[in-house]
């Protein structure tokens, strides 16, 4: 498979994924089923609009309007499943990690094109990745992920990183999006199965006057 075949897999596998994971949520919320669309495309799309809102480059959806239509289509075709998906132990986070790791390669790709410095590129990925989850759990009333102690941006920023590094070390690009990828996801789907979590800082409020 060539790079541009590759990269096309990759983002529709990955707005299926976060489009999902919006999906599941509307679903835990009980949302109407426009609900179901908005959350589906907001996540899938995001990220991404925030990174190239940030990159100052035009809006990747506007130019290719297919991604919002058709992470509203994997949204919507959720709801018929949806009534299965507690036969599977958190099915909104295991999306959620599948775009998670999709996501930071592709926007850290994005960002070292645009010819950003390796530490941008990697904030970038991380933002390609989050963001729109954080959007779509505000919009549940939901506290974000990335708020509750679990090991989630770290995972984005361990990939994001990894994959700057593939780059500068003359990595092939398939064998750098892999391991990129399949670090934000074995990292992800091990602090679900057994919770990891992020220590806490904890500080006794003091006495008021």
């Amino acid at each position: 498979m060539d790079m541009p075949d590759f990269l096309l897999s990759l983002q529709l596998v990955g707005i299926a994924a976060f489009a999902v994971s919006g999906a599941l949520v509307a679903g835990e919320r009980q949302m109407d089923w426009f609900g179901v669309m908005v959350l589906g495309i907001i996540v899938a799309v995001g990220g991404g609009t925030v990174r190239d809102l940030l990159l100052d480059v035009p809006v990747f959806w506007i130019a290719a309007p297919w991604y919002v239509v058709l992470a509203g289509g994997f949204a919507l075709a959720t709801i018929p499943f949806a009534r299965f998906a507690h036969r599977v132990r958190r099915p909104v986070a295991i999306a959620d990690a599948v775009g998670l790791a999709i996501f930071v390669s592709l926007g850290t790709r994005k960002a070292l094109e645009m010819g950003t410095s390796g530490f941008v590129a990697v904030i970038m990925g991380v933002i390609t990745g989050i963001v729109g989850g954080i959007i779509r759990d505000v919009l549940a009333n939901r506290t974000p992920t990335i708020l509750r102690k679990e090991v989630y941006a770290l995972a984005a920023l361990c990939g994001a990183s990894l994959f700057v590094l593939g780059v500068q070390m003359d990595m092939p690009p398939l064998l750098t999006f892999w391991v990129a990828s399949g670090a934000v996801l074995v990292i992800r789907l091990l602090a679900i199965a057994y919770n990891w979590s992020i220590p806490t800082l904890k500080v006794e409020p003091g006495e008021q006057d």
